[in-house]
């Protein structure tokens, strides 16, 4: 079986060896084998797939945690999650640009509301408030709790 050294296999996935390193710590990508001296990191061509795979995940900003569980998944189920994520990353960009809109027309002084604000007219009603003091009994909580 022919193997590559964690240098050669970084070449050609267009990984660093540190994420490589790191990906192996987390058991997303562990290498083909390990030398029990050197402890140099050997990788198979048939590991190039899925290396791939994973460095474009991460290029869409998918955490590590979210690609270990989609390249675990077969590809139907992978390809379902990769789009609720997409799905998920446009919300977020949407909320964000609806912001960053809002904040620069404040900069430049420019008077708009963030958010609709509708008001109406209701006919007066009765409103009942009750109140009740609750006295604090020393012992009753204990030192670093919650309620302290």
């Amino acid at each position: 079986m022919e193997m590559m050294s964690i240098g050669d296999f970084a070449r050609e996935t267009r990984l660093s060896q540190k994420a490589l390193r790191l990906y192996d710590e987390l058991g997303l990508l562990p290498p083909a084998r390990v030398d029990p001296v050197s402890g140099y990191r050997l990788y198979v061509p048939a590991q190039l797939e899925k290396a791939r795979l994973v460095a474009m995940l991460r290029q869409i900003g998918m955490s590590l945690s979210d690609i270990k569980v989609s390249v675990g998944l077969d590809a139907p189920a992978a390809a379902l999650r990769l789009e609720r994520y997409w799905s998920g990353v446009e919300q977020d960009h949407a909320s964000r640009r609806a912001l960053t809109s809002y904040l620069v027309n404040r900069l430049i002084g420019k008077r708009t509301g963030m958010y609709e604000v509708a008001t109406r007219k209701m006919p007066e009603r009765s409103l009942l408030c009750l109140k009740r003091r609750v006295r604090r009994a020393p012992g009753l909580w204990a030192r670093n709790s919650w309620a302290s």
